[in-house]
């Protein structure tokens, strides 16, 4: 049976009368490119004047650390948009640069830690990147046994990489226990080492929607402007697929952009 006039009619009614949050994500960063801009003059990229707005106090930071812990309906309403954000990227993965964008898994600032060690099982571990006097990315990486000899040595040229370390011929002879524990050793000077900004303790967590988020109002403000950013740059890069479950993960991060550039 052929499909009636009023059936075509119907779909193509029903695909324009579905917003666009895409477009819409687009037409709010426009005004906070603009504030960024004009509030810092001298910052060159648009990376560099996110880290302003993460790390020191301006309108968009104060605006999201308030609703993170404002218990009117306004807060609660801001809230559930984050958790919204977080279930729908948790539904339809977005990359940026190759990376899943996610809540459980964001870079929110630069690792401190540039060198960490440990002893385990007569064995020293020691890694160490950003040596005063050495090249820019260069990581030295050892194993030091009791005697004070080299049990494992390797000098990382091109900066944090742990496939690269692990796929050395070195490290696989190594045991399993010390592979492991070169692997912890060495994750502990990621200099975009990631963390989880959801919770698992009931008893320490800022409740959004029905997930649980860490207690901590600086990272979860952190990871919140890290996020939107991320899509962002998914979305003016082109690396998203348009369709319509990615509409469903930019419909609650345009709601979160919206709410936030009203303080500007």
């Amino acid at each position: 049976m052929p499909t009636s006039l009023y059936t075509e009619n119907s779909e193509k009614w029903k695909s324009l009368a579905s917003i666009d949050y895409f477009t819409q994500f687009v037409k709010a960063w426009i005004p906070l490119n603009a504030w960024y801009k004009n509030y810092y003059p001298d910052l060159r990229t648009d990376r560099a004047a996110i880290n302003e707005i993460k790390f020191h106090p301006n309108k968009i930071r104060n605006r999201l650390i308030s609703l993170l812990n404002d218990s009117s309906n306004d807060g609660s309403a801001f809230r559930s948009r984050i958790a919204e954000l977080h279930f729908e990227l948790e539904r339809k993965y977005v990359f940026n640069k190759g990376e899943r964008i996610s809540f459980e898994k964001v870079v929110i600032e630069d690792n401190p830690n540039k060198q960490n060690n440990f002893s385990y099982k007569a064995l020293t571990y020691k890694v160490e990147r950003d040596i005063a006097g050495r090249p820019q990315k260069e990581i030295q990486i050892n194993i030091i046994k009791n005697d004070g000899s080299a049990k494992f040595t390797y000098t990382q040229t091109n900066g944090f990489n742990v496939a690269e370390l692990m796929d050395r011929q070195e490290f696989l002879r190594l045991t399993q226990t010390q592979q492991n524990s070169l692997k912890v050793c060495y994750e502990a000077i990621n200099p975009r080492k990631p963390i989880n900004l959801l919770s698992h303790n009931p008893s320490d967590c800022i409740t959004m929607g029905s997930f649980s988020f860490i207690s901590d109002s600086d990272a979860l403000c952190k990871g919140v402007i890290e996020i939107l950013y991320k899509l962002r740059n998914a979305l003016f890069h082109g690396e998203i697929i348009p369709d319509s479950d990615t509409n469903k993960v930019y419909e609650p991060a345009y709601q979160i952009l919206y709410t936030l550039i009203q303080a500007l």
